[in-house]
């Protein structure tokens, strides 16, 4: 396992979206974005709304933390089959 502190990108896509667009309920965007924003990470609403329409392929984890965080939900409610995955990278002298 990686420790997520080691992971700065995570792949996103429309059904994380559609989580976390359940999972805001009737807040809206702007003020989760301003919460988040409150905490020292920059995200806009209309980050939020690419996020939540699928429109991002990733999504950084400090970002995706931030707004768990703030929706007092666990990382893993929002991308439920969360993983990560190391690809090792072998070199050689020449």
């Amino acid at each position: 396992m990686v420790p997520l502190e080691w992971v700065v990108m995570l792949a996103w896509n429309k059904e994380c979206g559609e989580t976390l667009k359940l999972l805001r309920g009737k807040r809206s965007r702007r003020e989760i974005a301003d919460a988040v924003s409150q905490q020292g990470v920059e995200c806009s609403q209309e980050y939020i709304r690419k996020l939540e329409n699928g429109e991002a392929a990733s999504v950084s984890t400090k970002i995706i933390t931030t707004i768990a965080k703030t929706l007092d939900v666990e990382l893993i409610e929002i991308i439920y089959d969360l993983r990560v995955e190391v690809t090792t990278i072998i070199c050689t002298k020449s």
